[in-house]
């Protein structure tokens, strides 16, 4: 089952108000957003461009994946963002409490494509990567799967945020920090290549993946070798969010072995995993007017 582009709900640029903004985390926070005119347009996957500050710097918007939509009797009012606090955009954040506003474009970019035959799923998250992971998760419960398990890796202690936070009930997680501080010690991937040797992970199954490129590419690689295909919800920089400032572009491959460009922005940001072409990729051919969705 395929959602395309023209099926989901335009976009609005308009203020939402914020209802809290919490630190979960050492380096971790969840902003909670009011904005009733735009949630019941948000699904999984997708993700909105917030203005950090109504000044020149910084002067763009920063894209954050839909952490969650906030309910109030069985009706969509708002919507959470999950995000670490590292540069002047995600400081003045920080910075925001109850009761400001704060403008946003959204929700842009596409959402999940989880075959029918899909009966286990596997969400694989690094880092800031966590962010749509509970949204995901409960959208594929509330379509009726049962059987998901949450694979989440991180740096350390102050980048790793609780598990009751990024994970709603009912879902199998496991933890892992490049450092042992939280769970136990390694990457991600040594989590997911137990799963696949343990017949946890089989090819059929829906794979959702979120975080860095090195993460990317070896869960590619892994999963590859397996006959297994993932969903990634890339993280290029997205300065516009719907094509305009042409600053995401990435690569993918297409059926004929060709490479062409892709806007994370408006052709994602989900994309099939194993079609992305990461740095030191053999790249092929690539035409470089391949922009079109």
């Amino acid at each position: 089952m395929t959602t395309t582009q023209a099926s989901l709900a335009p976009p609005v640029c308009m203020d939402g108000e914020v209802l809290a903004n919490r630190q979960i985390a050492p380096v971790t926070w969840i902003m909670h957003v009011h904005a009733p005119e735009a949630a019941p347009r948000m699904r999984a996957g997708q993700f909105v461009n917030l203005l950090t500050d109504p000044g020149i710097v910084p002067l763009l918007r920063r894209p954050m994946s839909i952490h969650k939509v906030i309910e109030h009797g069985g009706t969509a009012t708002g919507f959470c963002v999950l995000y670490d606090v590292i540069g002047p955009g995600t400081r003045n954040l920080r910075a925001m409490v109850k009761g400001d506003k704060i403008s946003f474009i959204g929700p842009l970019g596409n959402t999940l494509s989880v075959p029918e035959t899909a009966r286990r799923a596997i969400l694989i998250a690094g880092g800031v990567g966590v962010g749509p992971i509970k949204f995901v998760a409960e959208e594929l419960q509330r379509r009726g799967m049962r059987d998901i398990t949450i694979c989440y890796g991180s740096r350390d202690f102050d980048h790793s945020a609780p598990v009751k936070e990024v994970a709603p009930d009912g879902c199998r997680v496991l933890v892992c920090t490049d450092d042992g501080s939280v769970g136990r010690k390694g990457f991600v991937t040594d989590i997911v290549a137990e799963l696949i040797a343990g017949g946890r992970l089989t090819p059929g199954d829906y794979v959702f993946t979120c975080g860095p490129v090195p993460m990317f590419k070896a869960v590619r690689d892994l999963l590859g070798q397996h006959g297994i295909e993932a969903e990634a919800a890339t993280e290029e920089y997205m300065g516009c969010g719907f094509g305009v400032c042409f600053g995401c572009p990435l690569r993918q491959r297409q059926p004929d072995g060709s490479v062409v460009y892709k806007l994370c922005c408006v052709d994602g940001c989900l994309f099939p995993l194993h079609t992305l072409v990461f740095e030191g990729d053999e790249d092929g051919d690539l035409d470089v007017g391949g922009t079109e969705a």
